[in-house]
């Protein structure tokens, strides 16, 4: 596996301004080869791209408390969404035997948790910490995909061809 860093997926706010890209990049190395989890995972980093491009909106915007809407709405949808593929990947982990579903699990409640906690405390939030909100969200969710993820990509890859040669078996069978 390819060493890199956080930083490597990083688009700063200078660079992001000039070229009008996004903030984080999906890049290869966070892809497991797992169809369905990397659309999920590409959707997650695309949720927080639109986070932090409400959040810089709203800085360079016209004051007052509208920004607050905004930043609900993104992050609600984030927290829904991680929710929505924990899920999946937690099935994904199940029906695979995986040894390691209930620390990974556990990584998953924690930080539904954290997120729950930022919400209830959403009325108290500036924009300052709302933008300390979105690089939380963004670190947690690259350094999850790269590195506690991968633990279960060979248990999963062997699952699906497993499942695959057995279909396959099957319809040999029925021939």
């Amino acid at each position: 596996m390819e060493a890199f860093s956080l930083d490597d997926l990083i688009v700063n706010d200078a660079e992001q301004s000039s070229t009008n890209s996004e903030w984080v990049k999906w890049t290869p190395n966070l892809e497991l080869g797992i169809p369905v989890i990397d659309r999920q995972h590409k959707h997650l980093v695309s949720l927080c791209n639109e986070l932090h491009e409400s959040l810089v909106k709203s800085r360079s915007g016209s004051g007052g408390n509208a920004w607050r809407i905004a930043i609900a709405n993104a992050m609600r949808q984030t927290v829904e969404y991680a929710r929505t593929h924990f899920a999946d990947e937690e099935k994904l982990m199940r029906a695979s035997n995986f040894d390691g579903y209930a620390a990974h699990r556990q990584h998953h409640c924690e930080f539904i948790q954290t997120l729950t906690k930022v919400l209830i405390n959403f009325d108290d939030m500036s924009l300052p910490l709302a933008f300390d909100f979105a690089d939380y969200l963004r670190d947690w969710i690259l350094s999850h995909v790269a590195c506690v993820d991968k633990l279960y990509c060979p248990v999963i890859k062997s699952f699906y061809r497993n499942l695959k040669l057995q279909q396959q078996q099957a319809e040999n069978k029925t021939e």
